[in-house]
């Protein structure tokens, strides 16, 4: 969508791009923490962050989840299953060309699962590190994927980075406060028994 600003003469527009002006607006908000990792672990999430601004900037802090995760965050985090599946080489059958949608559809993703994530390094070394496992005939087998540098030239770079966004934005929701919706409390009426009616009848008397 295009936004028009008109100028003093009535012959000049001004034409911006709505989603380019938003970005750079989301941009000059200087946020006050950068999530460096997170973890879920029995429906709790543990996060550590950096601090951004302040007399203690650059201080890094960790804190452990101690409500329900919301469907929303594990849901962000299974969008990374088939990126520690790709990086295990679980799809021999395919090759570089194949589309992401592609390798989500086949069954060996259905066996990963990433339970952390990690960023480590600064400006160009920084690097994205997957953790979780893959279901196996006799269990579980936990692992740790190879690093992937966030400015490198990983086959599936962009939509790994769209996805790392999507879950740091719902760990930071967590932070704030989202979670599973609590159960709600039903009140409970029972009808008068005839024990009630005699025992209220003697202390009338």
């Amino acid at each position: 969508m295009t936004l028009n600003f008109y100028a003093m003469a009535k012959d000049k527009v001004l034409k911006i791009d709505s989603d380019r002006f938003l970005d750079a607006v989301d941009n000059l908000l200087e946020k006050e923490v950068e999530i460096k990792s997170a973890t879920l672990k029995d429906a709790l999430c543990n996060y550590s962050y950096e601090l951004l601004t302040g007399k203690t900037k650059g201080d890094g802090l960790s804190r452990k989840g101690n409500h329900i995760v919301h469907e929303d965050l594990e849901t962000a985090f299974s969008k990374f299953n088939v990126y520690l599946a790709h990086l295990d080489d679980a799809y021999t059958g395919n090759d570089n060309a194949t589309e992401l949608a592609t390798l989500e559809a086949e069954p060996e993703t259905e066996a990963y699962f990433v339970t952390a994530f990690n960023i480590t390094g600064v400006e160009e070394n920084r690097s994205l590190v997957l953790s979780g496992g893959k279901r196996v005939n006799h269990g579980l087998i936990t692992f740790t994927a190879p690093k992937i540098k966030l400015n490198g030239n990983y086959l599936y770079l962009n939509q790994l980075t769209d996805c790392l966004d999507e879950v740091i934005s719902e760990v930071e929701l967590y932070m704030d406060g989202k979670s599973a919706p609590q159960p709600e409390q039903i009140e409970m009426t029972f009808a008068a028994t005839e024990d009630d009616a005699f025992a209220s009848a003697k202390m009338g008397e």
